[in-house]
């Protein structure tokens, strides 16, 4: 038995739905692969002379030293002496976290590591690599290096120093980071994406403002963790307050377009909660900023306000979901905990150096996302499919049943005029009337089928039907009218009885009323890819504001055709005392033959 439509539809989304996943497990299998790959070695090699290395320098001694002119009041003075076997490329390094440095060998100071003078960025300076290159003649060297904590949770921070090769030193942090580093950059690219293609929905469609929220949200979370490993500043060495504020920035503000995501899976009163949310925590934020530049306080001693926003957003997006007691896709709350279970870890280490949940958290909640729009995108490309051709034909038939009627209301019309005029030349001249009789009669039989056309007709048998209905005006009204025709071209069509109505306007409106005898003149042209039709009289004219008269029944109904069947148009001119002009412009597409 064949498959039925529904059921081919099915099968198609099921394929579409398994080709996602096999893809998406590729995608997670080249980055596990990449990051195996760094951490192994799968070569064997035998190098008499390979890299020089680093070692780790742990004969040295500690003393701390109470200064009150130090922020804390205490530094930290190491001291040792330099290895014998110093090669070319040689040099001792360590990493330091809110930390003044200073470094002597043999008595002088070679390096030096401090807050700017009158900084409105605190007095902080970020996390840095001292690498201080060492030389042959520096072998048994006295040491001495002092290291000031600039807040009180980096009194007791311990401070490894390396010594030796500065690639080496290099690759170590990079393939420690790796993981952190790769999946901060996916985030970032997958948050551009989202911004770029939300926001040009949102420009063609006006919807999308969620996607740009989590494409927001995606970019802030990459930086935010790029700029935390302790790779980094090798990256930007001249940079390191720069990118400390740039993090912590990021980790203060991501809430917001976090949350603003996540309000779109709630009800109105829900979303007022997360829009107060969203404001509280920018305006901490600015506070934040306000305590900063003002040297009361810097980020890192407020930073607490930043986790207690963050619990409070988590808490209020649980508190929703219950109590609107609703179902709703939990997969945004992935990242809310994600983002949680690094801050948690965070207070646990007491440093957040290779934190990872809200990075994966994100990650597991775009790959799930993906999948669940691929499963329902068939389905509703569908059924939007049926939609617009429901609304197509719905229009189409409105659009034919305005035109018949519009054709009723210009044959009435026509009859019921030209029936007059035969009336009124019974009483006047019989003889006439009795020619003007057998002229309409030969005319129906002749045009009724035009009449009844629905489509387009040559230009031809509308200049034919339109030569008799002007004959039998010039029956009854004998000298009043003259009718020339200047045509250039003929070979178009437009929709039936397009002409005569303008024709019948300017024969009763401009002469008759009137009483004036006058020209009516029919031209036609070629001008570039339209087609003109100018119809033309010298009768009595109108003010162009009287509106109601310029924009008669007739000529509403022989404008909406034109516009709806052909694509043209119909512009009307008039002067009082010098006559109208009715221009018409037809498209060739729409009109040649």
């Amino acid at each position: 038995m064949p498959d039925t439509t529904k059921e081919k539809k099915s099968r198609k989304i099921n394929i579409s739905g398994l080709a996602v996943i096999v893809t998406s497990f590729a995608v997670l299998a080249l980055v596990a692969m990449l990051i195996l790959n760094a951490k192994t070695h799968d070569p064997e090699l035998l190098s008499s002379r390979g890299d020089v290395g680093f070692v780790a320098l742990k004969d040295y001694n500690c003393v701390e030293i109470q200064d009150f002119d130090a922020p804390v009041g205490i530094k930290k003075e190491y001291t040792f002496t330099l290895p014998d076997n110093i090669y070319d490329d040689t040099y001792l390094c360590f990493y330091t976290v809110h930390q003044y440095v200073q470094v002597y060998i043999n008595g002088e100071e070679l390096y030096s590591l401090k807050a700017p003078k009158n900084s409105c960025f605190g007095k902080t300076v970020g996390s840095n690599w001292v690498l201080i290159p060492i030389y042959r003649e520096d072998e048994g060297a006295e040491t001495r290096i002092v290291i000031t904590p600039v807040y009180e949770s980096f009194k007791n921070r311990q401070v490894d120093f390396l010594f030796g090769s500065e690639l080496a030193i290099y690759k170590d942090r990079l393939s420690k980071d790796l993981p952190q580093l790769v999946l901060s950059i996916m985030a970032i690219l997958v948050g551009l994406v989202f911004v770029v293609v939300a926001g040009y929905t949102q420009f063609r469609r006006h919807h999308g403002k969620g996607f740009i929220a989590l494409g927001v949200f995606s970019v802030m979370l990459g930086v935010w963790r790029i700029t935390d490993t302790r790779f980094t500043p090798f990256m930007l060495p001249n940079h390191s307050l720069l990118t400390y504020n740039l993090s912590v920035s990021m980790l203060m503000l991501g809430m917001i377009p976090l949350m603003k995501w996540i309000e779109e899976f709630f009800d109105k009163k829900g979303r007022k909660i997360a829009d107060g949310f969203c404001i509280a925590a920018a305006g901490t934020y600015l506070i934040q900023m306000v305590l900063q530049i003002t040297g009361t306080a810097d980020f890192r001693q407020t930073l607490f306000c930043s986790h207690i926003m963050m619990a409070i957003g988590l808490l209020l997006a649980i508190i929703i979901v219950i109590s609107e007691h609703k179902k709703y896709s939990k997969l945004p709350f992935i990242c809310v905990a994600g983002v949680a279970a690094d801050v948690a870890a965070f207070y646990i280490k007491g440093n957040s150096s290779g934190l990872l949940f809200s990075l994966l958290g994100f990650l597991l909640y775009i790959v799930i996302l993906g999948i669940e729009s691929l499963f329902n995108y068939s389905e509703q490309e569908h059924k939007l499919a049926e939609k617009d051709l429901e609304l197509a034909e719905t229009e189409r038939k409105l659009t034919e049943r305005r035109i018949a009627s519009m054709m009723s209301q210009i044959r009435s019309h026509f009859i019921f005029n030209v029936l007059t005029t035969i009336s009124g030349l019974c009483k006047l001249d019989p003889k006439k009337a009795d020619e003007a009789l057998i002229r309409f009669s030969r005319y129906l039989r002749k045009n009724i089928g035009i009449i009844e056309e629905e489509g387009l007709i040559d230009f031809d048998v509308e200049l034919e039907q339109l030569e008799d209905y002007v004959a039998l005006e010039q029956i009854r009204f004998e000298d009043m009218i003259l009718f020339e025709e200047e045509i250039e071209t003929k070979s178009f069509k437009l929709p039936p009885l397009t002409i005569q109505p303008i024709v019948e306007n300017a024969i009763k409106h401009g002469l008759v009323e009137h009483n004036l005898s006058g020209v009516i003149v029919l031209r036609t042209k070629r001008i570039g890819d339209n087609v003109e039709i100018t119809v033309q009289d010298n009768g009595s004219g109108f003010d162009d504001s009287d509106y109601e008269r310029s924009d008669s029944v007739g000529i509403r109904n022989v404008r909406y055709r034109l516009e709806n069947m052909v694509g043209g148009s119909l512009a009307l001119k008039s002067i009082p005392g010098e006559g109208t002009t009715v221009t018409i412009t037809i498209p060739v597409d729409g009109a040649a033959i």
